[in-house]
Formats: C-alpha cells, structure tokens, sequence
C-alpha cells in the first residue's frame, strides 16, 4: 500500500466516521460534554453518510443525476456538507466571541 494510500484512508474515515457529525454536535448541542459531543459525532456522522448514500443511489433516476455511489462522489458530497458545517461552526463561533468579548469588556469598564 503506497502512502498516499494510506493518508487517503486516514482523511476519509475522520471525514466519514466523526468529522461531520461532531461538527452538527458543536453547533447544537452547547450543554453536552466534549466526550459526549465526540460520541454523538459518531453517530450523527454515520446517519448524514446513509442519507448521503440513500441520495446518490436511492433509485435510478437519481443514480443517473448523481452518477451513483462512486468515491468520488462519497469525497464531493461529505466533503461539501464539512466545509459548509465548518462554516457555519466558525459563522456561530464568531458571534459567541463577540458576544463574550463585549461582556468581559462591560465587566472590566470604570463607571
């Protein structure tokens, strides 16, 4: 096995298995745990790449639209739905920052 190979294999499991996932985990669910955020990754993650499966394969009408299940399809479509979670994490996070720079500013400010 050459090792674009296997980097390949690495990036692809973090990107089908938990990446995902842990990101829906980030920007909704504020009161869990970071352990418990990671554990529903895993879930959340593998239920987005059924769905994900039932949309490029489900019949073939949708097989001929999407070219079917093929790797590259499986790295383009979970690839795309990361990069628009990790912005709206990032989006979400900015304004969280914001928000608690503001306060910790009201906090320290002479009356």
């Amino acid at each position: 096995m050459e090792p674009l190979q296997i980097i390949q294999i690495i990036i692809g499991l973090v990107l089908a298995l938990f990446l995902p996932g842990y990101l829906i985990a980030r920007i909704f669910f504020h009161e869990l745990e970071e352990l418990e955020k990671a554990g529903l990754g895993f879930v959340l993650s593998i239920a987005i790449d059924i769905i994900v499966g039932l949309f490029l394969g489900y019949n073939e009408a949708m097989k001929n639209i999407t070219g079917g299940i093929t790797a590259f399809n499986l790295w383009l479509y979970i690839g795309a739905i990361t990069i628009i979670l990790l912005i709206i994490w990032a989006l979400k996070r900015g304004d969280e920052y914001k928000k608690s720079k503001k306060w910790i500013a009201k906090l320290f400010e002479r009356k």
